[in-house]
């Protein structure tokens, strides 16, 4: 990555405080960049900002891999204010500490159904919008899984492929809704875009995130059906998933589509090239989840358990050679957590792609181990106290084993400065770290505990619901954070 030793907080903008039940891309996102501003810190880290479903609302698994998701749109900041105050007003919610989304997602689809009526999709600035092919691609899909119950895979066969000539038939059959998708699209990105502007304004840069597989009912399966592990009747073959290890004995079903990677080299993965192209200009950088399936992949037969799965191979070899050519690579990061091998490390090292340590899978739990110092750890590292995957360093002090707290106590005594919280040691011990990027949550910084978890692996309910209530809690921690920023060369 092409910046200096720096810092960075992990925060999705649904954790964001906001007057209608989720975080948005309104004034409170402003209110936390020049938080990070004051405090030195140079990086604001955000999961996939694209659609979620509506029964885990997981960021992780989006119809599109390019839209973006509109429930997080400022209601109060629409370019030309086509809902009313009182319409407003109706769906405000007192501000918590966690999303209830179904409420918040029927709340603005109340709303969003109106859009057909208020807004002229014959404007120049809509057409102009559309002309973008893979976006009036992915507007046409949504469209229709919006009119159509179930899969792509089960509708009416002339829906299954795109042409033109559906996209007309779409766009006339479907007006309503294709208006509403294009008008949130086009306020989606308009209120990113200046939001991301502000942001580097104030020397803030965005670290996005890409997962690297996709839900099976989403534009992107149904516009590369040749791309994807499908059988004869377009169900996946095999799903996504991990292998079974200590901390998933039964190892984790992701059920996302798995990719038929000859197909893609055929392509020139023109399919990666222009995925990448579209999120980079989106974000500063971009984290790829799950790095190491380029490489190595654990493929299990659909409706079975994880453990009947087994390996393939990634396409590695050819893939970043022919990638690097057309992506910056200095824009990257990879979350090669998990499965360590070797041509992974080659490929960071060659093309100078950052990889992750996360601290607190690094203090070892058995008196024999391999681990060093963070100390000791490289530059070209994003070292975290933890992800938005993990416990929250509280909730890790509480529940580790006494080998890992002795060993805790022992690497902390190497810190420039002691404090009184064990937390925030927890957090020194990264940020004198050498490495380029140290990372932490919001959660971290406020010294929360179990109840502050935004998400747990392999669990489908009470996930990403956890959001700040006031963001002048972190007032008192500005100052704190700052300090860390320069003492440790950060700022």
């Amino acid at each position: 990555m092409d910046i200096d030793k720096t810092s960075g907080l992990i925060l999705h903008p649904t954790s964001l405080p906001s007057d209608y039940g989720i975080g948005d891309l309104g004034k409170e996102s402003y209110k936390f960049v020049d938080l990070l501003r004051e405090s030195k810190t140079q990086v604001w880290q955000v999961l996939p900002l694209g659609i979620t479903d509506n029964i885990e609302y997981s960021p992780y698994s989006s119809k599109s891999s390019i839209l973006g998701n509109t429930y997080i749109i400022s209601l109060d900041q629409l370019d030309n204010k086509i809902f009313t105050d009182k319409e407003l007003d109706e769906i405000k919610i007192n501000n918590s500490d966690k999303v209830d989304y179904k409420l918040v997602y029927e709340n603005k689809n109340n709303l969003y159904n109106k859009i057909f009526e208020r807004v002229n999709i014959n404007e120049s600035k809509y057409e102009d919008y559309i002309d973008n092919d893979l976006k009036k691609q992915h507007i046409t899909f949504l469209t229709l899984s919006e009119n159509f119950e179930g899969s792509w895979n089960t509708w009416s066969k002339k829906y299954q492929y795109y042409s033109e000539e559906l996209f007309e038939e779409v766009f006339n059959k479907f007006r309503s809704t294709f208006t509403k998708n294009i008008y949130l699209q086009y306020e989606f990105d308009n209120q990113w875009q200046k939001l991301k502007s502000y942001a580097n304004s104030k020397n803030v840069k965005i670290l996005g995130d890409i997962p690297i597989y996709v839900n099976h009912n989403s534009a992107d399966v149904w516009l590369n059906q040749n791309l994807f592990d499908l059988d004869d009747n377009n169900e996946m073959s095999f799903v996504s998933g991990a292998v079974p290890d200590d901390f998933t004995v039964e190892g984790q079903i992701w059920n996302t589509a798995l990719y038929k990677w000859d197909n893609h080299k055929e392509e020139g993965y023109k399919y990666w090239i222009e995925k990448l192209e579209y999120n980079l200009k989106n974000y500063d950088y971009l984290r790829i989840d799950h790095f190491v399936g380029f490489f190595q992949f654990w493929a299990i037969p659909a409706n079975e358990p994880a453990l009947n799965g087994h390996w393939r191979k990634g396409p590695w070899k050819t893939f970043f050679d022919v990638v690097s050519e057309s992506i910056n690579f200095n824009k990257l990061l990879a979350e090669d957590l998990g499965v360590v091998l070797k041509e992974t490390e080659d490929i960071l090292n060659n093309f100078n792609i950052p990889g992750m340590k996360v601290l607190q899978q690094r203090i070892p739990n058995d008196t024999e181990h391999n681990e060093i110092h963070p100390k000791e750890w490289g530059f070209n590292i994003a070292a975290y106290t933890g992800t938005h995957d993990s416990p929250t360093i509280k909730q890790w002090l509480n529940e580790v084993d006494d080998i890992q707290i002795e060993f805790f106590n022992q690497y902390k005594k190497n810190n420039s400065s002691l404090y009184e919280s064990d937390v925030w040691n927890f957090i020194s011990l990264v940020w004198e770290s050498p490495c380029q990027l140290a990372v932490t949550t919001i959660q971290d910084l406020l010294e929360l505990g179990k109840e502050a978890r935004f998400n747990i692996p392999g669990t489908s309910e009470k996930n990403w619901i956890w959001r700040l209530e006031d963001l002048d809690i972190l007032e008192n921690i500005k100052k704190d954070l700052k300090k860390l920023n320069e003492s440790t060369k950060r700022a």
